[in-house]
């Protein structure tokens, strides 16, 4: 089996269908790795299927976990059990007994959840290098490692591969070399680093369409919108942030016909004098600021923005969160999902936390496997681990974050007003999607359009509670609106999407390799 046909007839079609689902939406999560690898290992006790390749996903898969949450204790006696445990180099099985005898203690644990919330890795990588325990030393490259990429810094990525004593045989470990080749060595060095690792493990989709991306050159696209775009958002109270996002829109390269419609959603701060300054720079052709006497919500704020005259008659419509920090070519980045895939139902971003690009917020959404349960559980994987270049290619999507999305004319139209039942805010964005895949429009995830996005502060401790509570009765609400059948339907369509589109990528990069690396057209 080459490293591209692992998502080809016949292996991929003979795996149960739940392992599947997974297999396709991602395992780069501690959650979602470990869940495939028991979904692999309970199929292999089954018979159900190539009972060495479901033990060897098994394996791998929970590897995967451990490599991103070596922590975990429970995880690392678990795979010490495993048949195949007996056969890992003696670097790996040496990490995973210190896993299993908890070395690393609860203090270790604490300042790695810590890191992930904050996206602080250097005190990680600094805690590491004041005083290792001697103990815990066979643990020492994966944390390493996951600080150096996860921080991002050159120096430290570098100090890491070099301390490496061999090349390490787990997926986790090998793709945290694969990165750190792609981050020092350049992009052609990165693509036979993937390259490998695709052939050591086939069965990671995202290492596909991280390499089909870089291979195809999707990873810098650039492409103007075509048509006029108007740019929608509804703010309450905060000014500040608002007129930063605004600068940063001014600041991006745009299409020559723009027009900026900002709805002030009965603010009691600076925000009218921020729109009144906006207006005044801009002029009636590129900026109407538009007040509401009170807090709509956010489904309200959005069907407002959207039926204005200016806003029907625009090409695309972009709703941009008021406190997010684009970047100069975010409209060129979505240009180019339009391009890739057009006629989808909304194109969306990565978002991470404003200045901490290590911590993920949103990316893609799927709906997880039927054995979640009948209802609509959406996936979480960006919240499984760091940002370490997992979620860096573009493809279809069940769901796409509303911090910054876009629709064209037309899609915007056919899927309806945005539902205000799940004012104030959670979920109506969600619901729109599900309502457009169920007419036959998927979303696209852009994950090679990075947005920052600020965190609210949460407020007081009922503030807090009461968001809680809004957001899991707006869930009940979503719930509701759709039966088994409608769920069934959505992942029936959700894997058929993301089969084709793999499956047209995998046989891509085996034509193109087998014409010697040149580009196909």
């Amino acid at each position: 089996m080459g490293p591209y046909d692992f998502f080809l007839p016949p292996v991929f079609d003979a795996l149960p269908e739940g392992l599947a689902d997974r297999l396709l939406m991602g395992t780069f999560g501690r959650k979602a790795a470990a869940q495939t690898g028991l979904a692999a290992l309970r199929a292999a006790g089954a018979g159900r299927g190539d009972t060495a390749l479901l033990a060897r996903l098994g394996l791998e898969s929970t590897l995967l976990a451990f490599d991103l949450d070596p922590g975990n204790v429970a995880l690392a006696r678990g795979i010490l059990a495993m048949p195949g445990a007996a056969g890992l180099p003696a670097a790996d099985r040496l990490a995973l007994h210190a896993g299993a005898s908890d070395v690393l203690g609860e203090a270790w644990r604490a300042a790695l959840a810590a890191a992930e919330r904050t996206g602080d890795w250097a005190e990680v990588a600094g805690r590491i290098a004041a005083g290792f325990p001697e103990a815990a030393a066979p643990l020492r490259s994966r944390l390493e490692g996951l600080a150096a990429l996860a921080g991002g810094e050159a120096a430290r990525i570098e100090a890491w591969r070099a301390s490496l004593g061999q090349a390490p045989a787990t997926p986790g470990l090998c793709w945290l070399l694969a990165r750190a080749a792609l981050a020092l060595d350049g992009r052609l060095a990165g693509m036979v680093a993937l390259q490998a690792y695709l052939a050591r493990f086939p069965w990671c989709a995202q290492a596909l369409l991280v390499l089909h991306d870089l291979a195809g050159g999707r990873d810098t696209a650039l492409a103007p919108l075509a048509g006029e775009l108007a740019i929608l958002l509804y703010s309450w109270n905060k000014a500040a942030s608002l007129g930063q996002t605004l600068e940063d829109i001014l600041a991006s390269e745009l299409p020559e016909r723009f027009r900026i419609v900002a709805l002030d959603n009965g603010s009691g701060d600076a925000t009218p004098e921020v729109l009144a300054a906006f207006a005044g720079r801009l002029g009636a052709e590129r900026f109407t600021a538009l007040r509401a006497p009170v807090n709509v919500g956010a489904p309200a704020g959005r069907n407002w923005l959207k039926h204005r005259p200016e806003v029907l008659a625009a090409d695309f419509a972009a709703y941009v969160d008021d406190d997010v920090s684009l970047p100069g070519d975010w409209a060129l980045r979505l240009g180019a999902a339009v391009a890739a895939f057009p006629g989808a139902g909304a194109y969306g971003c990565r978002i991470h936390d404003a200045g901490r690009p290590a911590v993920l917020q949103a990316t893609e959404f799927f709906l997880e496997p039927a054995e979640a349960g009948e209802g609509i559980v959406a996936s979480d994987l960006q919240l499984q681990a760091p940002d370490l270049g997992q979620f860096a290619y573009c493809r279809p999507a069940l769901s796409v974050t509303g911090c910054c999305h876009l629709f064209s004319r037309q899609a915007l139209a056919e899927g309806g007003d945005f539902d205000i039942r799940f004012s104030p805010s959670q979920f109506d964005d969600f619901d729109r999607d599900l309502r457009l895949a169920l007419a036959g429009r998927f979303a696209v995830h852009q994950g090679h359009l990075a947005v920052g996005h600020l965190r609210g502060s949460g407020g007081d401790a009922a503030r807090r509670r009461a968001a809680g509570a809004n957001a899991h009765g707006n869930m009940q609400k979503l719930q509701g609106k759709y039966d088994a059948g409608d769920v069934r339907r959505l992942r029936r369509e959700q894997r058929a999407r993301l089969l084709t589109d793999i499956r047209k990528k995998a046989i891509w990069l085996s034509r193109r390799e087998a014409k010697g690396g040149g580009e196909l057209s």
